[in-house]
C-alpha cells in the first residue's frame, strides 16, 4: 500500500504521511464552521512525526482558542490550511484531510458537537455521535477499532 500524499490547492506545498492517522472526526462546533467556511470541520490527528512536508513551505499563524494557542499551518499562496498544532496537543497534529490527493478512503470515526450541527445534517448510525466534545482518549479508541 502506498502512503498517503496531499498538499494544498495550488500544489506548491505537497506532503507524505507515513504512519497510520490516530483518528479521524467531523466537528460540527461553530469555531470549525467558521474556521472552514462550511457546516462542519474534518481533522484526521496524526503524530507529527508521521506526516513529512515533501515541497513547499508552510506559514504558521498563531491565534488563541478556549484560552490555547493554536498554530495554523497553511500555504502562503493559496491560503489553504494543511495542518494545525499546539503546544497542547503535544507530539500530534491535527492534518485537514479535505487536502488529500486522495479522499475517497477518507470515513471520519466520529461527529462531535453535533449539538451545533446544521439541522439538515443527517449522520446515520453507523458512527459514535457525540453532542459536545469526548475526552480525547474516548476518540482514540475510536480510532483503534
Amino acid at each position: 500500500m502506498t502512503s498517503p500524499t496531499g498538499g494544498c490547492h495550488c500544489r506548491k506545498v505537497r506532503y507524505i504521511i507515513n504512519g497510520n492517522p490516530l483518528v479521524c472526526y467531523a466537528c460540527h462546533c461553530t469555531d470549525c464552521q467558521s474556521f472552514s467556511g462550511s457546516a462542519f470541520g474534518l481533522s484526521m490527528i496524526l503524530q507529527q512525526p508521521d506526516i513529512e512536508l515533501t515541497s513547499g513551505m508552510l506559514s504558521i499563524n498563531e491565534y488563541e482558542l478556549n484560552g490555547k494557542t493554536r498554530q495554523r499551518h497553511h500555504c502562503a499562496d493559496c491560503g489553504i490550511a494543511v495542518w494545525l498544532s499546539s503546544p497542547s496537543f503535544g507530539p500530534i497534529v491535527v492534518l485537514k484531510p479535505g487536502t488529500l490527493d486522495d479522499t475517497s478512503s477518507f470515513k471520519p470515526d466520529a461527529h462531535v458537537w453535533y449539538r451545533s450541527a446544521q439541522p439538515w445534517i443527517d449522520v446515520g448510525s453507523d458512527v459514535p455521535v457525540y453532542q459536545e466534545q469526548p475526552e480525547i482518549s474516548e476518540l482514540l479508541a475510536l480510532g483503534r477499532r
